[in-house]
């Protein structure tokens, strides 16, 4: 019995000798592989229709109020795109990509493939960012291009934190797929509530959003243009920290959100493939 055990933990965790380079032409093929499959899903329609809908509302808006880079960010690109279609982005394709596959059963064939879990984790995430930060960048051009002359400088203030937000929301929803079975669920639960409603907030309970930090990146990138949330009472319960500083946190939250779903992609055994 327990030598059974050991030679299947053995299987599990031990590989034969593999070049790296046979490593990393396998890791390319998976990566274009994953690439096709999550572009050509439900998950893209999703994202083109949210899209044309929030491309429509700003073209509304700047037909019918005077339009000024400051009044587009915060009363379109803070609501409209950094607390609905960014998340929703990385939601899509983040959560999808482990999950997608565990919920299809064909994640199996990855594990008993010669490319180590560790490298399968982080090519799902290197899939994952494109397509998550690809629909955000281009989502984000899309939008101050239809705004005119506004957007222009408002796509300047947004860039930054645009990238960096989608790579720790990104890195969130992956681990999420990759640690729960319907990781699409559980990270939209986490999305509405944590970045909704604990976003909104007062206090500092705010400040465990990856939300609020991409505020204070944008408001402070737009600092000359005093940007900040709409309403005067909104704008004394923000309590916001410095662009560094949310910098860092971005930063560091994703690199952790990172290396604890590669331990936990590389040690979970899932029952439930077969």
């Amino acid at each position: 019995m327990a030598d059974h055990a050991s030679a299947k933990n053995v299987t599990r965790h031990s590989r034969p000798g593999v070049e790296p380079t046979a490593i990393a032409s396998a890791c390319a093929h998976l990566l274009r592989v994953t690439l096709g499959r999550q572009l050509w899903s439900r998950q893209t329609v999703v994202g083109i229709a949210l899209s044309l809908l929030c491309v429509m509302i700003t073209f509304a808006w700047t037909l019918h109020r005077d339009p000024s880079a400051k009044r587009l960010i915060e009363m379109m690109l803070v609501p409209a795109f950094l607390a609905f279609l960014m998340p929703v982005f990385a939601i899509c394709y983040g959560a999808s990509s482990v999950g997608g596959d565990r919920e299809d059963r064909t994640l199996i064939y990855l594990l008993i493939t010669s490319i180590p879990r560790p490298f399968v984790y982080l090519t799902k995430f290197l899939s994952a960012w494109i397509l998550a930060v690809g629909w955000s960048a281009g989502v984000l051009s899309l939008l101050c291009l239809v705004a005119g002359e506004p957007g222009g400088e408002a796509f300047e203030v947004f860039f930054l934190p645009t990238i960096l937000g989608s790579t720790a929301y990104v890195s969130l929803f992956l681990l999420v797929g990759a640690a729960f079975r319907h990781g699409t669920i559980i990270s939209l639960a986490y999305w509405f509530f944590l970045e909704v409603l604990f976003g909104n907030m007062p206090g500092i309970v705010k400040r465990v959003s990856i939300a609020f930090h991409t505020r204070c990146m944008v408001y402070e990138a737009g600092s000359t243009l005093e940007l900040g949330p709409a309403s005067r009472v909104a704008r004394e319960m923000f309590l916001p920290v410095s662009g560094e500083a949310a910098r860092t946190v971005i930063l560091a939250s994703s690199a952790l959100l990172l290396a604890v779903g590669i331990a936990i992609f590389s040690r979970r055994e899932y029952r439930d493939l077969s």
